[in-house]
């Protein structure tokens, strides 16, 4: 009976003894995917910084001529105030030159006309 405890020892020192083996070659085995990982995790990273570099310094320049289309926008609203009211005050002065020339020229008109009309009746009284 001491020599089956024996062997079942042995057998079981055995087992121990592969399943260490094999744990050992899946622990190699599980190192060198990570040192490819890693290694691949360092690469992607080489090349990401510099295109989120790239990305960092685009946004700058679209946040800068977004600026400047703001500033440009806010000088055409300025200058179509301008322009707007310059118009008013052209509209304003051609209506007080119109309302105070208009009287006396229609004045003068009638004038002249009424003298034309004098010297016409004068000159055909003279005729008859």
């Amino acid at each position: 009976m001491e020599t089956a405890l024996l062997i079942a020892q042995l057998l079981a020192l055995l087992g121990v003894t592969a399943v260490c083996i094999f744990l050992i070659i899946v622990l190699i085995r599980m190192k060198e995917m990570l040192t490819n990982i890693e290694r691949d995790i360092k690469a992607v990273t080489e090349r990401t910084m510099p295109v989120l570099e790239n990305i960092d310094y685009i946004a700058a320049r679209l946040k800068n001529i977004a600026d400047g289309i703001d500033d440009q926008v806010m000088m055409v609203r300025e200058s179509m105030g301008s322009i707007r009211e310059i118009a008013d005050n052209i509209v304003e002065l051609e209506r007080n030159v119109q309302s105070r020339i208009e009287g006396p020229l229609l004045d003068t008109v009638a004038f002249v006309a009424a003298l034309f009309k004098g010297v016409r009746a004068f000159t055909e009284r003279l005729r008859a």
